[in-house]
Parts: C-alpha cells; structure tokens; sequence
C-alpha cells in the first residue's frame, strides 16, 4: 500500500526533475549560468530574463509531450512481462487494474509562454 500511495507524488516529483534537468541543459546552451536548488532556480540577475524564456520554454515542451500515455504503456508493458513464464523469479501478479486515461481538457500548455505568474 505503501508503495501504490507514493507513486503519484514519485512521478510528479520526476516531471519536475526532469525539466530542471531540461532548463539546465538550454541554459548551458544559451551560455548563462544557472544554479538551482529543488525547485528553485537561479542565475545572474543580467540573464534573468534568458532563463525564464528557457524554462517556460522547457516547462511547454515536456508537457506537450504524451506523459500520461507513455506511462501507462509502461505500466501494462510491465505488468504483461510479470505474468508471463519468461523468469521463475517473477512473481505472477493478479487482478492488473490499469484504469483508461480520463479525456484531456482544452488547457493549451504553450500559455505558459506568456503568462504573468509561471515560476517563482
């Protein structure tokens, strides 16, 4: 239970890593320094604005992206492999309830780009 409970907060947690990771990398790109502290990011206050552009940016375009899908891709792909006899180490998981994606809303992630309020 445990584990099923800390999952979804895990997840989230990685999406937010990874477009640190993401920010990170094009700021290294557009030859600014930036630093940064679980979700606080910071550079030299000439390259304030740089760094915010790279983020929204970088925030628009992993989240474009079929997250959800993938993932639960992943999990179905995961679950098919245990329950096969390819290893007698795996354990056989029974009763796999891996609900459908609910229908996506009409928020059109590339508002971020001009938003007053994104990140603080």
């Amino acid at each position: 239970m445990k584990q099923r409970n800390a999952f979804p907060p895990n997840y989230i947690h990685s999406l937010d890593a990874t477009h640190m990771m993401l920010t990170a990398l094009h700021c290294q790109k557009a030859g600014i320094i930036f630093a940064s502290v679980h979700d606080c990011f910071w550079t030299h206050a000439a390259t304030v604005d740089t760094m915010n552009r790279v983020c929204r940016e970088q925030f628009a375009a992993l989240h474009t992206l079929p997250l959800l899908e993938s993932l639960r891709e992943q999990l179905l792909s995961q679950a098919s492999d245990r329950t096969s006899e390819r290893s007698k180490q795996q354990r056989k998981i029974k009763n796999i309830d891996i609900k459908s994606l609910p229908s996506k809303g009409t928020l059109d992630i590339n508002t971020v780009l001009d938003s007053t309020y994104f990140f603080s």
